[in-house]
């Protein structure tokens, strides 16, 4: 089913390095510095 894998891959987009980094930058008012990119 589509709606499954969608699930499962928009939850591991959270678990990455760049989306921790991206909320910190956001939370912190700063530019990020993405270390996936």
């Amino acid at each position: 089913d589509g709606f499954a894998v969608e699930i499962e891959r928009f939850g591991k987009c959270f678990t990455t390095d760049d989306f921790k980094e991206g909320t910190t930058a956001f939370l912190e008012k700063r530019k990020p510095n993405f270390p996936g990119s």
